[in-house]
């Protein structure tokens, strides 16, 4: 019986792994046996499909190999020539090719991993179909290969990580008003408008609008990457004053480094934009990036070149009947509404399909990351991650008050929404097993790896004494600090 399985192999996937292997847990959490089921060929993600810049800075990517539990077999992607090419990023924003070629590397050192290790196995090329719960609290995982065969995969706890996806056709923009009901000449969401094979597309879309407008819907991240991306076209520099034109139902939160920097900007900052935990602005929900610089262009902040050929406006000045005109007669509508996390068919113990909150439009992991049913309750050992799973982010994460979105990020991924899971997928599996609660155990291992004296406490806390230990918390204070700036 397998520890865990974990339905899809990219950076949301592997989130837990490497939060694991940061802390030297990953060797352990190996030997009770891991499989990874992915539908590529390989692990670590699709990034390089977007032919764009990431919005995280490159120094967030190269963290989880700085951590120092990092196993033995992980230590060489320190010096490995993608990591160096992604420390010339450190303080700047990444290609998205490079991150995915990085992401590889890394899936391809995971996997090495799985591979030297009895317990656990490695599932490329293969899809799965299903998941079941079990009377005796496990889990069965349906799977099938390009051939046709099939193999079910049985687990105490299962995390589903397949991505995310945009429900746009019927999205309403206003009352009455679908882009399903619209005739629209070309309509392409962000995901599409941000590869590479989409922005060829669009720059021949843009070659041959004329004068009609490139209609922007929404006001995240994505809407302003797509305004910056399609800029960047050659065919872009035929554009008119306005013609592209974005419309949102409010104006964007804009991420700063602390509330000064806003000010200094000219933004407006609200007490409930500010993070208690690092005191930056809007650190969750802010434009990052390229998108950005993208904002404060358009919106002639100090020291930048204004924008002319892009306006933004508010979606609700228009009627009905104004607002289906005009995206009508646009040469293109490229809609901005984020994403759902994917899901697959999940089947109670009396084989009965479970109705899961996501598949009714609501966010499919609660604060703990559990998926959650219809009603509102989670399932205790059937987690998710990754894009558009609507995880909101909990008090003790940081974050501003005011933020109300999902978040999502690699970093977030691969720290404290990984830590989550991790700790409750082996909390639960001591539960069955009648153990020690492993987040006590495994921490009063590493620490005694570390040669670090280790004291428990009455309430089965641990206190962990030596001179190693203090310069060791002064830096793992400061490293999240530094890490909280970019998630």
């Amino acid at each position: 019986m397998l520890s865990s399985i974990i339905v899809g192999g990219g950076p949301g996937g592997l989130g837990p792994l490497i939060w694991a292997a940061q802390h030297g847990l990953l060797p352990d959490w190996l030997d009770r046996g891991v499989a990874i089921v992915e539908r590529q060929a390989h692990l670590g993600g699709t990034l390089g499909r977007f032919g764009i810049h990431s919005d995280s800075l490159g120094g967030s990517y190269l963290e989880c190999l700085e951590a120092p539990g990092l196993p033995e077999a992980l230590l060489p992607l320190r010096d490995d020539p993608l990591a160096c090419e992604m420390a010339q990023y450190r303080d700047s924003f990444p290609p998205l090719g490079l991150v995915d070629r990085f992401m590889r590397r890394i899936g391809a050192a995971l996997a090495s991993m799985l591979a030297e290790s009895p317990a656990s196995s490695l599932h490329l090329s293969t899809e799965a179909r299903a998941v079941h719960l079990r009377p005796d609290g496990t889990i069965a995982v349906e799977t099938i290969v390009p051939d046709g065969t099939g193999t079910t995969l049985f687990a105490r706890s299962a995390v589903i990580a397949l991505g995310g996806h945009q429900l746009w056709p019927q999205q309403a923009l206003l009352p009455g008003v679908t882009l399903a009901g619209c005739r629209m000449r070309h309509v392409m969401p962000s995901d599409r408008a941000l590869s590479s094979d989409g922005l060829r597309e669009a720059d021949h879309i843009l070659a041959a609008a004329g004068r009609r407008r490139i209609l922007i819907l929404g006001g995240s991240h994505s809407a302003y990457a797509v305004v910056d991306a399609l800029l960047a076209l050659p065919a872009a520099g035929r554009l008119g004053a306005g013609q592209i034109e974005i419309l949102q139902r409010r104006e964007p939160r804009v991420f700063y480094p602390d509330r000064e920097a806003a000010l200094h900007d000219l933004y407006d900052v609200d007490p409930g934009d500010i993070c208690p935990r690092t005191l930056r602005v809007n650190r969750m929900g802010g434009l990052r990036g390229y998108g950005r610089e993208m904002w404060r262009q358009i919106a002639r902040r100090p020291r930048t070149l204004p924008e002319p050929r892009v306006v933004s406006m508010p979606m609700q000045q228009f009627s009905a009947t104004e607002l289906r005109s005009k995206l009508e007669r646009a040469a293109l509508v490229i809609p901005c509404f984020g994403y759902r996390s994917a899901m697959l068919p999940i089947f109670g113990v009396d084989g009965e399909r479970l109705s899961l909150n996501a598949e009714a439009g609501g966010a499919a992991v609660g604060e703990d990351s559990r998926l959650l049913l219809g009603d509102g309750t989670s399932l205790p050992n059937l987690f998710c991650i990754g894009l558009g799973t609507g995880f909101s982010l909990p008090a003790s994460m940081g974050g501003e008050p005011n933020f109300d979105g999902q978040a999502n990020s690699l970093w977030l991924y691969q720290n404290d929404i990984g830590e989550v899971i991790y700790r409750a997928i082996h909390r639960r599996e001591a539960e069955l097993a009648g153990q020690p609660s492993p987040d006590i155990v495994e921490d009063r291992h590493r620490l005694q790896r570390a040669r670090v004296a280790v004291v428990a406490g009455p309430d089965a806390g641990f206190l962990a004494l030596g001179g190693d230990l203090a310069r060791g918390v002064a830096e793992d204070v400061a490293y999240g600090e530094r890490a909280a700036a970019k998630p």
